[in-house]
């Protein structure tokens, strides 16, 4: 009987070894597929990690890459039917994974002689607001117009470079600049530049008759306005709300237009070389490009401010057909360059209803 119970003593114990080995084992083995599991989870995790880090990066450079190309394009083609004179110049773009930042020059031509006009920036992607602001001087993106009250005193931008003024022909101010009467305080030593507002709007054919020809035509000013827009520059009455609800009426001043809000052909390239078609350079431009900019992705205020305006230049251009002609366009002014004895045969031209001065620099 003792030895039966000694019998069932050792086999409990025997059970308990195999079941504690048992147990051991499995507890092992659900331990080992955990660490399985768990490696298994962060290797995935890693790997997916991994792609969207370098998808993210991937879009990031596409859309920085897009929005740099979306900008360069609108503004060189706002650059060729605008700016009297300027061109763009060098251009330095600083880049990163999410956006970037664009530096570039601007300058004038002026009888040959290349004068900086200032820098412009624009930042763009991923995190960026696109803008386009001046460094050194007004963006070209974009002027406004100003009324004549402001005429009391010449505008300059920030280099101490004059800015030019047009008067719309169809406009009658109170006052008109008549810059031709300070030639003869300008040295003959001095290239200057010089904006011409004609007394009505002429053909291109009629201002090449007219012009002197020791003048430089470098820009034609283009009427660009429909019927409606050009009423908007009259002189004009506002009705304004007072604060105890009652009304007045307040007397809005012609405007005139700021050489940063006028609309053209540029007569020579960036270069300095005259171009052999001009008006046909300005014409492709808005027709070519009108569709190409609409195209364009990158969503900001100034971009959609280019391509509402090149779409409304072309819509006031065009015939039925669609087309811009040669002959439909008037020219209502223009800029010209020389020394300021040449610029003085300009004086007493009856066309000329008045003249503003531009940039005037040394001729060495």
């Amino acid at each position: 009987m003792a030895d039966e119970k000694i019998l069932n003593n050792d086999e409990k114990e025997l059970d308990e070894i195999f079941e504690s080995t048992k147990n051991d084992k499995f507890d092992k083995a659900i331990k080992k597929a955990k660490w399985r599991s768990i490696l298994r989870t962060t290797i995935i995790s890693l790997i997916v990690i991994l792609i969207v880090s370098i998808s993210t990066v991937f879009i990031g450079i596409k859309v920085t890459q897009s929005e740099s190309s979306d900008i360069s394009f609108a503004l060189s083609v706002f650059n060729d039917i605008s700016a009297p004179d300027m061109y763009i110049g060098k251009s330095i773009r600083y880049e990163g994974i999410f956006g970037g930042k664009t530096v570039y020059s601007t300058y004038k031509i002026i009888e040959g002689k290349v004068v900086y006009t200032g820098q412009q920036e624009y930042s763009y992607g991923l995190f960026n607001t696109v803008d386009v602001q001046a460094i050194n001087s007004p963006a070209i993106v974009w002027g406004e117009s100003f009324d004549e009250d402001a005429l009391n005193k010449p505008t300059y931008n920030e280099l101490g470079q004059r800015e030019m003024i047009f008067f719309y022909p169809y406009v009658k101010y109170r006052t008109y600049k008549n810059d031709l009467n300070l030639l003869d305080d300008i040295g003959n030593d001095k290239y200057i530049e010089m904006a011409l507002s004609f007394d009505k709007a002429y053909s291109i054919d009629e201002v090449n008759k007219m012009m002197p020809k020791n003048v430089t035509l470098t820009w034609y000013w283009v009427d660009d306005l429909n019927s409606k827009e050009k009423e908007a520059h009259k002189p004009h009455k506002n009705e304004q709300k007072l604060p105890d609800g009652k009304t007045i009426d307040v007397d809005n001043p012609a405007d005139v237009c700021s050489e940063k809000a006028a609309y053209g052909i540029k007569v020579y390239d960036s270069n300095g070389d005259r171009l052999k078609n001009p008006e046909e350079l300005f014409i492709g431009t808005i027709e070519n490009n009108v569709n190409q900019l609409e195209k364009l992705k990158t969503d900001n205020h100034k971009l959609n401010g280019i391509k509402s305006e090149v779409k409304r230049i072309y819509d006031n251009l065009k015939d039925k057909n669609g087309k811009i002609k040669r002959e439909d366009l008037k020219i209502q002014g223009v800029v010209v360059t020389g020394t300021a004895e040449t610029l003085k045969s300009l004086r007493g031209l009856p066309f000329i209803k008045a003249s503003s001065l531009g940039v005037v620099t040394d001729k060495y």
